[in-house]
């Protein structure tokens, strides 16, 4: 269980700072013609058979992940994508792809040499489209080449970038992808690596006069004689007068819904929204299909969640005028609040302390609940021993008070069985102890989320568990849909000698097999009356009563009554709270709130 505890969004700076910048609109830029040769080996047979000549001038090319010398050879593992599409690993411009040409074709704009009339060639692409930025990925072999793009717009003007260096394809910087491996040619000898060879991507910044026109073609021509230049592709971060949205902090969380808000750029014209958001941080493209079409106003309540889980999503604009659509915004994320688990369920406290689990409780008792927020209960090796992780209490001194909470569980299926693994070991140690005299470990449940608490066990000095792996298990008949456990430790006001650890590993909520008066069969409860109360305290339905204590508001225990008893004398007692707790045959206990006049 690795989900966070608890609901976040993006920091609320962070989020206004990178929505005030201009949003990136990438688009991939198809070549109509232009590619020169087919550098990429791929499928079945000899490199030489799908290839027309090297990447590097030393017989060495690429290869693609579905590459085989032969159809029984072994599928490689590294390559150039299959489909071609290179998605970039620039951290600067996360959601940039780029296509490639034809895996089975030429693919490469491959130029040798800066010999005039041998070392130019133009890419001219499918769609023109107007843009921001250019990006142009390539590669060089045998060397750095240094080229001088020429990118050529629709009404025949141009615009030039000089002395663009090509990186050599091993170890440069700035690459789009790497690690794709290598194959020789003239032997097949293939080379595997993890961080080469490499394909760079290279940002050409359209000037301002330039960026409402489109992009025809470019015009590559190499200016050095070292190294190979190759081009694969280019892709566009479009030009549009639709911005894209600013988003706010999500509000009305829940388990299962979240209320995404925006603002839209003064100056866009809105027509509606488009809202994507997926568990993956991957940042959507163009051609990402939203989850919600079409959403007019500013806000939208995104449904059908997962509880405790992280989503992140994005919204984009539909305008009416100019161009008709946004970039997506800049992500925003939020991680849904706990649901009610339906078992079966187990946390074995690897991740700790688990999902929606809560730890940062202490002080109270299980009649008042926790006051106050130290964590008491910590991870460690179940036992002392091994590797086993586990909720364990270090119980020592006095006044030490503490809560472990569980997930919030929906039982009104009914028929369930809670059970774990416990123990006591020394602190440091793997011995038995005894716990100190007035210290006390319970496991409560509560049927209301947590308000109220029963007490289900008890363990204290004289019903110390052993140092070896003790089973609890009971099954329930509360059939509630928001049913919580919690294990609750004290060492108590006095300072006893004791120093131990008490442990809980593997906590498990299962479906049991119960016969039907089982299944009706509920936790016991009585209540008390009058309350407010001057001298005597009456109590209903005592058939099932074994012991009944009576505690002040400190805890201390003022009274003690053995038996089925339907009344207690309590006018002797000052005025004020106390706490009947009241002990029934069948092990399970059940406090109340009594006030004296």
């Amino acid at each position: 269980m690795t989900i966070n505890l608890f609901s976040r969004v993006l920091p609320v700076i962070a989020l206004f700072s990178a929505s005030a910048m201009m949003a990136q609109n990438f688009q991939t830029m198809p070549v109509q013609s232009g590619y020169t040769a087919d550098v990429i080996a791929n499928g079945i047979g000899s490199s030489l058979n799908s290839t027309t000549v090297d990447v590097d001038g030393v017989s060495y090319n690429f290869v693609a992940r579905d590459f085989q010398l032969t159809a029984a050879s072994t599928p490689l593992t590294y390559g150039i994508p299959t489909n071609g599409t290179i998605n970039s690993a620039v951290a600067s411009t996360p959601g940039l792809t780029f296509q490639l040409g034809d895996l089975s074709g030429n693919n490469s704009l491959r130029i040798a040499t800066n010999t005039a009339g041998s070392n130019t060639g133009t890419m001219v692409f499918t769609t023109p489209v107007a843009a921001f930025k250019l990006y142009m990925l390539s590669t060089s072999g045998s060397g750095s080449s240094t080229v001088d793009i020429t990118v050529n717009f629709t009404d025949n003007t141009s615009q030039v970038f000089t002395a663009q260096s090509i990186t050599d394809w091993y170890g440069g910087t700035n690459f789009a992808i790497q690690g794709i491996g290598r194959i020789l040619r003239n032997t097949d000898v293939l080379e595997a690596n993890s961080t080469n060879p490499r394909l760079y991507q290279t940002v050409l910044n359209i000037d301002a006069a330039n960026q409402t026109k489109p992009i025809q073609s470019v015009t590559i021509t190499k200016t050095n004689s070292s190294g190979v230049a190759n081009i694969f592709a280019f892709s566009a971060d479009t030009y549009t007068t639709c911005v894209a949205p600013t988003l706010q902090p999500v509000s009305n969380l829940t388990s299962n819904s979240a209320q995404a808000s925006w603002t839209v750029p003064s100056g866009t014209q809105a027509a509606s929204h488009d809202i994507y958001y997926s568990t993956s941080s991957t940042v959507p493209n163009s051609g990402t299909t939203p989850n919600y079409q079409g959403v007019t106003g500013t806000s939208y309540t995104i449904g059908s969640l997962a509880s405790s889980t992280t989503y992140y999503y994005w919204v984009r604009t539909n305008c009416s005028t100019g161009t008709s659509q946004s970039a997506w915004s800049f992500a925003g994320s939020f991680t849904t609040l706990c649901g009610a688990m339906v078992p079966a369920y187990t946390n074995n406290f690897t991740s700790y302390p688990g999902t929606c689990w809560v730890t940062a409780l202490s002080g109270g008792t299980p009649a008042t609940g926790p006051s106050a927020t130290t964590s008491y209960w910590t991870q460690r090796n179940f036992l002392n021993t091994g590797s086993n992780a586990s909720a364990s209490m270090n119980v020592y001194s006095a006044n030490r008070t503490g809560w472990l909470k569980t997930v919030p569980f929906d039982l009104s299926a009914g028929g369930y069985r809670v059970k774990f693994n416990y123990g006591v070991t020394t602190y440091s140690g793997t011995a038995a102890t005894t716990m100190g005299s007035d210290d006390i470990v319970n496991f409560l449940v509560s049927d209301d989320g947590g308000t109220t608490w029963t007490i289900l066990e008890t363990w204290n000095a004289s019903k110390t568990p052993s140092n070896t792996s003790n089973v609890y298990s009971y099954d329930l008949g509360n059939t509630s849909p928001n049913t919580v456990f919690a294990f609750y430790g004290t060492s108590g006001a006095v300072n006893d000698s004791a120093d131990y650890n008490f442990y809980v590993d593997d906590f498990t909520v299962e479906t049991a097999q119960l016969s039907t008066s089982e299944v009706k069969k509920t936790i016991s409860k009585v209540s008390v009356h009058p309350n407010p109360f001057k001298d005597i305290l009456y109590l209903s339905d005592t058939k099932d009563i074994k012991r009944v204590t009576v505690g002040d508001a400190t805890g201390r225990i003022v009274k003690s009554v053995e038996g089925s008893v339907k009344e207690l004398d309590l006018s002797a007692m000052n005025t004020g709270l106390y706490f009947v707790t009241l002990y029934f045959k069948d092990g399970s206990q059940s406090t109340v709130k009594a006030i004296k006049k």
